[in-house]
């Protein structure tokens, strides 16, 4: 008799909504004025809430490839996130950000949540998933963001 395995990937539901560029260009511009430059690659934009990013983020900082320096580093973290993020759950706002952080220059990811019926700007450390609000001083100000 033969045995079948089929991987079944449970994507949590999530609620999105719908921003457009200028209202996501403004906000970035309002929670991180450190940025100099903003690439928005899309005209519609969709955030979920902060506990709905923590279930991505959950699933799509899962089984990342070893650091390496030089090789396999910091904008490599960013960028796969970014792109994972994008394929699974089909959501454009979660942006690459290079600039400063408490370890000097950096690649690191920008992404923006509801939280309270508000819309808020946050930065996620890919390498340890540590989340921080754009507004706190944790450290990062990011210089560019690329989002879409």
């Amino acid at each position: 008799m033969s045995k079948f395995f089929v991987t079944v990937n449970h994507v949590p539901i999530l609620t999105e909504l719908h921003l457009v560029g200028v209202q996501v260009d403004t906000l970035i511009k309002r929670e991180l004025p450190s940025a100099q430059q903003i690439y928005l690659w899309d005209n519609d934009y969709y955030i979920v809430s902060l506990e709905d990013w923590g279930k991505v983020f959950q699933d799509v900082l899962l089984n990342m490839p070893k650091y390496t320096a030089e090789k396999y580093d910091c904008d490599n973290f960013s960028m796969l996130t970014s792109a994972r993020v994008s394929e699974r759950y089909k959501l454009n706002t979660c942006g690459i950000a290079i600039g400063q952080s408490p370890f000097g220059e950096h690649a690191y990811n920008v992404f923006i949540a509801m939280v309270d019926d508000r819309v808020q700007c946050y930065i996620l450390e890919s390498q340890n998933g540590l989340v921080y609000d754009a507004k706190e001083d944790s450290g990062y100000l990011p210089r560019l963001i690329i989002m879409g």
